[in-house]
């Protein structure tokens, strides 16, 4: 994005972050502006096919506001996010004691971390949940690390208060972190776009209106793809920057050339 129109949405956001709504506003906001989604634990392979999923369920009562996959050339980081509230607390009010706020987000990751666990919790994960979007095949040999993200608050509840911010950091892991909202507006500008999908049991619905990136298409087979009227519209707007390739009856061809003729439409 530009950097008016960076300016434009960090005003909008901020604005937002002032009012207490409910936690799916924030939830909507961040789907409709992928670029406020945290980036941590991101290895230099950036986010996965720039692919964010919302509500990925773990189990019944176990669903994560969103997740994002980031290979290395070694491994892959399985990236879990928590949202809660910009005006969720993290101390109860003249004290150093955690609120009930903050007490039930960490309660909220350690279930996570429990269930995760059981191997084959972990391995149901990682070989059918995922298994769609942890290509190339050659990749899936790599070992899968589960990393957690916290987003709580605002940091002027602990910003210059060293017992505070020990406290909060103190519960953090290697696999563990704990942001802010006002972590989420920072250096937006060089934020990429991503694709938010939903993860159904046989498809993958990408809800986004715009063309973010061809290599999602190049690599996952269509008959496990369905995009939006808007986002097709899109892609062809794009063509003149296509340029991953497949064969196909023995005659090279770019890939979306094949694929998107063949993507099932979202009603």
């Amino acid at each position: 994005m530009d950097i008016k129109e960076a300016i434009d949405l960090r005003n909008s956001f901020i604005s937002l972050m002032e009012q207490k709504n409910k936690e799916q506003v924030y939830q909507d906001f961040l789907e409709k502006h992928p670029p406020f989604i945290p980036r941590e634990f991101v290895q230099n392979h950036g986010i996965h096919f720039s692919l964010v999923f919302r509500k990925l369920s773990l189990a019944k009562d176990y669903t994560m506001d969103f997740f994002y996959l980031s290979k290395s050339s070694d491994d892959w980081n399985c990236v879990l996010i928590e949202i809660e509230k910009p005006h969720s607390k993290f101390f109860k009010e003249n004290s150093n004691d955690f609120h009930e706020d903050f007490n039930h987000a960490l309660s909220q990751i350690r279930r996570w971390r429990s269930w995760f666990q059981n191997n084959s919790n972990y391995e149901n994960f990682i070989n059918n949940t995922l298994s769609v979007v942890r290509v190339p095949d050659v990749m899936t040999r790599n070992p899968c690390h589960i990393k957690y993200v916290l987003v709580h608050g605002r940091r002027d509840e602990y910003f210059n208060n060293p017992v505070r911010s020990g406290l909060i950091h103190a519960e953090e892991r290697d696999n563990f972190k704990i942001i802010t909202y006002d972590s989420l507006i920072e250096d937006l500008k060089s934020k990429g776009n991503l694709y938010v999908a939903i993860r159904r049991n046989e498809y993958i619905d990408i809800i986004s209106e715009q063309f973010v990136d061809e290599s999602l298409f190049s690599w996952v087979s269509h008959s496990y793809i369905r995009i939006t009227h808007e986002l097709k519209k899109d892609i062809m707007r794009h063509k003149s920057t296509w340029h991953h390739y497949r064969m196909e009856d023995g005659e090279k061809k770019l890939a979306l050339e094949i694929a998107l003729p063949k993507l099932a439409l979202l009603n």
